[in-house]
């Protein structure tokens, strides 16, 4: 029969490990491809380690685990809900330009008179502007670092870069 000790330590290790991935998967779209490959590398070769030392100490081991998920989790949930806000913000803007067309027969040349349903999320748009003679516009914006580049075009839709 397994011991409690073990048991809840299998348990807490499991569950960190996949919000733990879950997270780097997350970070391929706030904070770029690379440093989601090596955060899913590191959280594989820690908890590798952690598991070996389980072995010896689940209390060693569990402390790492919890070390290592407190590193990982809870910024990437903050640039979780931002990615979240700030694409609200952008579906926002991207139906105004629209509008504005509409009713005015030109998309905006800027977006000085737009009026932000979330301000917070006005330093996270990178750039807003127009191609091909007016007759089409670009949107980008950013989340955890300005490298990663998501966007809007009329011409090919929602986009992402995740340098």
């Amino acid at each position: 029969m397994i011991k409690t000790e073990t048991f809840l330590f299998w348990a807490l290790f499991s569950s960190m490990v996949v919000l733990e991935l879950l997270c780097a998967q997350l970070a391929y779209e706030t904070i770029g491809e690379i440093m989601s490959a090596a955060m899913t590398i590191g959280i594989v070769i820690f908890n590798s380690l952690f598991a070996i030392l389980a072995r010896r100490s689940k209390l060693l081991a569990g402390v790492g685990v919890v070390l290592l998920a407190l590193l990982i989790i809870p910024q990437q949930v903050r640039l979780g809900q931002r990615l979240w806000e700030v694409q609200s913000e952008a579906n926002a803007i991207v139906g105004y330009v629209y509008e504005h067309r509409l009713d005015h027969g030109t998309f905006p040349a800027d977006l000085a008179e737009y009026s932000y349903a979330n301000p917070d999320a006005a330093q996270y748009i990178q750039d807003y502007r127009l191609l091909e003679n007016d007759t089409e516009f670009m949107l980008l914006f950013f989340v955890g670092t300005d490298s990663t580049s998501h966007w809007y075009s009329s011409e090919t839709g929602w986009g992402y870069y995740p340098d």
